[in-house]
């Protein structure tokens, strides 16, 4: 894909591109490289570090195309997966809703593999305590001949990323299942931290366990590395 948007680049140079174009293209190639983070070594952080990169690449894509587009968009995410969301506001006659991105495949649902756990905090709040949080599917009472309407509608994201450049307080944190990790290996995890004013840290392997500590302060240990 690299290689295609380099020769399209070429071909279009007489032109030129707009700056939204170049942007654009700029973080699909961010995507498509935290994809195709490759498996190197032995090391069982190998499937952290690639599902953590993946979604730190789509994470700053969309933070980009918030601003580029003027829009607002969102994350929601769970122990299972994600999905990444945009605000429809265009239709006057309708109020502003929420739906599934559908026009940027690399920002398409994504499910986690089973190789790695994951855990969030979002304004300093843990959201997943433990592993493998069990949620009861029935807690709700369902309606199953509710107006087709109702079914398809997307809740609020938990994470904004907003058209000013600014997001939600938040922390997501992956580390390889225990089942991936050799027995003499110390747990650890990384984990990406996004504060209001819209900076992105990326941390790790950082030691302990993700749904524990989560949220701990590590400045002694980072300074350290």
């Amino acid at each position: 894909m690299v290689i295609a948007i380099a020769k399209d680049y070429k071909a279009r140079t007489s032109s030129g591109f707009s700056l939204i174009e170049i942007l654009i293209a700029m973080a699909v190639i961010a995507v498509m490289v935290g994809i195709a983070v490759p498996n190197l070594g032995g090391s069982s952080d190998r499937y952290a570090k690639q599902e953590i990169n993946r979604l730190l690449a789509a994470i700053e894509m969309v933070r980009d195309l918030a601003v580029i587009e003027n829009k607002e968009y969102g994350l929601t995410i769970d122990e299972v997966g994600y999905r990444f969301l945009v605000l429809n506001d265009e239709d006057e006659e309708q109020e502003p809703r929420w739906e599934i991105i559908s026009d940027h495949p690399e920002l398409n649902e994504y499910e986690f593999p089973e190789t790695v756990e994951f855990n969030m905090a979002i304004d300093g709040e843990n959201l997943f305590k433990k592993a493998e949080e069990e949620v009861d599917i029935f807690e709700e009472d369902v309606d199953i001949f509710e107006e087709e309407e109702q079914q398809e509608k997307v809740e609020p994201p938990q994470i904004y990323f907003l058209s000013t450049g600014e997001q939600n307080s938040f922390t997501l944190a992956i580390a390889s299942a225990e089942d991936y990790m050799p027995d003499n290996d110390e747990p650890n995890f990384f984990r990406i931290k996004g504060t209001l004013t819209g900076e992105l840290m990326y941390q790790g392997p950082l030691p302990g366990n993700l749904f524990n500590d989560i949220e701990d302060d590590y400045k002694d240990y980072l300074e350290s590395e």
